[in-house]
């Protein structure tokens, strides 16, 4: 290193992560993780008889979603919801209505169960059953998938692979997408962009601690998306109606997503789109990981 090449007035401006359709800095994938009454049943199936804490979880896909679509139909941005088949069973209506808006569907368990907790044998069960309602209710086979929780097992990217899905959206190691060893396309997330850090609470059983101020969830999401932007990575941001779609919060997603789309540059794409592109273009990817020896 040599203290002479320090240049205090120019920021440091590395080589973009990724290559985007169409010159674009970054792509920007908005997630909606529609877990309605499982966020409290997959905890426990005695919750059901706690009819305050159900109703919060229910304002979801109740209030939260038809909010949130006239959000993104105002502003003619995509979305990728990944909805637990237990509630598209429950609210058909309001999952009709997300894929007539002419958003994706996900895959996201049944019950938005933990998958550390099931062997794989379970976990292929799980699948199985949610796929079977997903394509019965969708049409056809949903191409994404994120695991509840974000947390996937050992042999999770194999099972996806061999069930056809096109990618996955629960790990965290890049912010930018890559291929797994089986072909399927990762997109990966961040616990700085999901709101449930941010504004969960609930008094028994306790989730969260104290809501936080949007004016400070807006700075936090909106200097993150400046530097990915900066630095050509993929920006998910993942929200949960029961938290995202209440009005403050509503129009805080709109001052975000209205900064992102004045910058003319930038690509919102959802999952598929984002995937179908990693896959047709292998050499959009930067790799930076001096652990891993070059092709």
């Amino acid at each position: 290193m040599n203290p002479d090449h320090f240049r205090p007035n120019v920021p440091y401006s590395p080589e973009p992560r990724f290559i985007w359709p169409g010159g674009r800095k970054c792509a920007v994938m908005l997630c909606f993780d529609v877990d309605g009454e499982t966020t409290a049943l997959s905890e426990d199936m005695a919750l059901k008889s706690r009819i305050t804490t159900m109703s919060q979880c229910a304002y979801g896909p109740r209030v939260g979603v038809p909010r949130i679509l006239g959000l993104l139909e105002h502003l003619s941005v995509p979305a990728t919801f990944f909805i637990p088949s237990w509630v598209v069973e429950r609210h058909p209506l309001m999952t009709d209505a997300v894929i007539a808006a002419g958003h994706e569907v996900g895959a996201h368990g049944h019950l938005h169960e933990k998958l550390a907790g099931l062997s794989p044998a379970e976990e292929e069960a799980v699948l199985g059953k949610s796929l079977e309602i997903l394509r019965k209710h969708l049409g056809k086979h949903p191409a994404g998938y994120r695991a509840p929780w974000f947390e996937i097992n050992p042999g999770t990217v194999e099972l996806l692979g061999c069930h056809g899905f096109q990618y996955n959206a629960s790990l965290m190691g890049d912010d930018v997408p890559f291929l797994h060893p089986n072909g399927l396309v990762e997109i990966p997330g961040q616990w700085l962009l999901e709101d449930w850090e941010q504004f969960a609470f609930n008094a028994d059983p306790a989730w969260g601690v104290i809501p936080e101020d949007c004016d400070k969830v807006f700075r936090l999401w909106w200097r993150e998306f400046e530097a990915m932007r900066d630095y050509g990575c993929c920006f998910v941001l993942t929200l949960h109606p029961w938290l995202s779609g209440r009005p403050s919060r509503i129009q805080l997603l709109e001052r975000l997503l209205t900064g992102i789309l004045q910058c003319g540059d930038v690509w919102m794409a959802t999952g598929s789109e984002i995937a179908a592109w990693v896959r047709d273009h292998p050499e959009a990817r930067r790799e930076i990981d001096f652990d891993r020896s070059p092709p």
